[in-house]
């Protein structure tokens, strides 16, 4: 009788762009580290007080699975919304970018409570490059009256655009920023021929052990298939979704009779439509 020979399946290669990955990554306190010491990094804000609000708060969009990765606060009552975002499209700018918008938006609506609201700032992690777009690594964005050079302190974002650091050269880069050419790989191998860094080598360990778990394996094939739905939408969909809930948020807004300038910044409304609502 033959004996019989068991093939170990090799673990499947978990991209650290995805939005599973990244979730599953700040529930553990050292790769919640690892990621924290990027923000810090490249954006100066030190995420270590913050803790989870709301997994994926939904946007108030009809279209289902159009939320944000995640929310944090702490202690002061700051809200930082991280996201990833895996592929470029129009649509996927204005929806995170609404993200913000509602967030900052609510603030309004608690009377005096605003004040003790500092920040509303949203991270994005992109993997891709949009068109035409500067040379930088990161870029700030500010909101106000530019006219005026009016800045609204209390609502801002950041973009790292990721493929930016997948070419350079390594010998040349500090740790974050090879950390950072980890996000481009296509298979371990590569991950570990690219750092000797202790922390990586540790997050590569534990993608691999993610690649072995069915749980995990199930959420993560979800969110792929999802995405592939997603892109199956019809534009004009997505588009009455977004403007339903900006209206919506406007609405709510004028009820606290906020500058109508300050409104359309915000929700991407027009002064006319705004003052439509108005005559509701």
């Amino acid at each position: 009788m033959k004996e019989l020979i068991y093939i170990k399946n090799e673990p499947r290669f978990i991209s650290l762009v995805s939005d599973t990955t990244f979730k599953y990554l700040w529930k553990n306190e050292r790769t919640r580290n690892w990621l924290n010491e990027i923000i810090i990094d490249k954006i100066g804000i030190d995420l270590s007080n913050f803790e989870l609000v709301n997994n994926e708060s939904n946007t108030g969009s009809k279209i289902k699975d159009q939320r944000n990765d995640i929310t944090l606060s702490d202690m002061n009552n700051e809200i930082v919304i991280v996201e990833m975002n895996s592929t470029y499209s129009e649509g996927e700018e204005r929806k995170y970018r609404y993200y913000l918008y509602r967030r900052a938006g609510n603030n309004y609506l608690k009377g005096k409570e605003y004040i003790d609201r500092k920040h509303t700032i949203l991270i994005a992690f992109n993997n891709y490059i949009r068109p035409n777009m500067p040379d930088e690594k990161i870029i700030y964005s500010w909101f106000g009256d530019h006219e005026h050079n009016i800045n609204y302190k209390d609502i801002e974002m950041y973009e790292i655009f990721l493929p930016k650091f997948y070419n350079l050269c390594y010998h040349k880069i500090n740790k974050i920023d090879k950390r950072l050419s980890l996000f481009g790989a296509k298979s371990y191998d590569e991950m570990k021929k690219s750092t000797t860094n202790t922390d990586d080598l540790y997050i590569i360990e534990e993608l691999i052990r993610l690649g072995n778990m069915d749980e995990f394996i199930d959420e993560y094939d979800h969110e792929i298939v999802q995405k592939k739905l997603m892109n199956t939408y019809k534009i004009e969909g997505f588009e009455e979704g977004i403007k339903e809930g900006k209206l919506e948020i406007a609405k709510k807004m004028l009820d606290k009779n906020p500058d109508i300038n300050f409104i359309s910044e915000c929700t991407g409304l027009s002064i006319e439509e705004i003052n439509n609502l108005n005559k509701e």
